[in-house]
């Protein structure tokens, strides 16, 4: 399918993420913003521009009635920036397959949805293969840093043995809802609770293992997972958040593959607030070994929006179903857009 020149984008989901998405697609000559999605009261018929800070009206009104903005707009990409959780978002991506729209997604569960998800996440495939759209969940990490990039680093591998990817995030810099999600200022029997609940951990790290073990042609007989807190070694300020000495600052969340009895992918993530030296590093060992070091980190929040908004153009050009980053054609910026 011939991507059009200017792409109809519709935003379902305007928190913090959504809104600041917002500002790059209005800034865009390729992209036209034709709709917003959002069910806070106080968001309601306010104009995309004004929610987002921009001076300049879009002319695009915030609605709760999901089904009516993808009928009368009928885009052909929705952005949805509404849950982490699959089972959450599902229904939402659904109703935009209805309206025959490609769906991105910061979703982390959608980056590989079969994970957990399998019975649900083939039906989505069939549907939206039925609809003649793609469906993509992606975003700085899942999406780019520990799974898109690491598989790119073994492109110039004529054998590859094992892909170890280390991310050490200074959540100081990132947003509030994260600050939470990764235990900032609790106990560490709070902490512990959490995690048993589900409450607690870096949603998408399991799907960005699987992602890259399955883009090498591996099968993964068993994934160890185990999430532990950081502990702050003295007290740390943040816009949010006031941890101090002894209490949870963030998290330690590392997912081990194996093959044939063999640690073949690791993905190691720290993240708290108060790190002092953010970095990725992906190491590939194989024949030649491979390295990548981003020294001071690939920013989080920001990159995220980036991946959104960079894969909108690839969506009509994708075959339809429930894609996978590894479907798609190396992400970029382009200048002039």
């Amino acid at each position: 399918m011939k991507a059009p020149e200017r792409l109809r984008v519709v935003l379902y989901g305007l928190g913090q993420i959504g809104l600041e998405t917002a500002k790059v697609v209005l800034a865009r000559r390729d992209i036209e913003l034709v709709g917003a999605i959002d069910v806070d009261p106080k968001k309601l018929q306010r104009d995309v521009a004004d929610l987002s800070g921009l001076s300049r009206p879009s002319g695009v009104r915030v609605s709760d009635r999901p089904a009516e903005v993808l009928h009368v707009t009928r885009p052909h990409v929705a952005i949805l920036t509404t849950s982490s959780r699959f089972k959450d978002a599902l229904p939402q991506i659904k109703q935009c397959v209805d309206a025959r729209a490609h769906v991105v997604s910061s979703c982390e569960e959608l980056l590989l949805p079969h994970v957990r998800y399998a019975a649900q996440a083939k039906d989505l495939d069939r549907y939206a293969k039925g609809m003649g759209v793609a469906v993509l969940g992606t975003g700085v990490n899942p999406g780019f840093i520990m799974d898109t990039m690491a598989l790119a680093a073994t492109a110039p591998c004529l054998e590859v043995k094992s892909v170890a990817v280390e991310r050490v995030v200074n959540a100081s810099t990132r947003r509030p809802n994260l600050q939470q999600k990764v235990g900032a200022g609790m106990t560490p029997a709070r902490f512990r609770k959490g995690v048993k609940n589900s409450e607690i951990g870096h949603v998408g790290l399991l799907e960005s293992t699987h992602l890259v073990a399955e883009g090498l042609g591996w099968t993964l007989e068993r994934v160890d997972e185990t999430i532990k807190p950081v502990l702050a070694t003295s007290r740390v300020k943040t816009p949010h958040v006031t941890v101090q000495a002894g209490q949870v600052a963030g998290i330690h969340h590392v997912c081990r593959g194996f093959v044939n009895g063999k640690e073949t992918v690791t993905l190691d993530l720290q993240m708290y607030v108060g790190a002092k030296k953010p970095f990725d590093r992906i190491a590939v060992k194989g024949r030649p070994d491979v390295t990548l070091l981003f020294e001071n980190g690939v920013a989080g929040d920001e990159a995220t929006i980036a991946m959104l908004v960079a894969m909108v153009p690839a969506m009509p050009k994708l075959e339809p179903g429930l894609r996978t980053m590894a479907d798609c054609p190396v992400p970029h910026f382009r200048a002039g857009n």
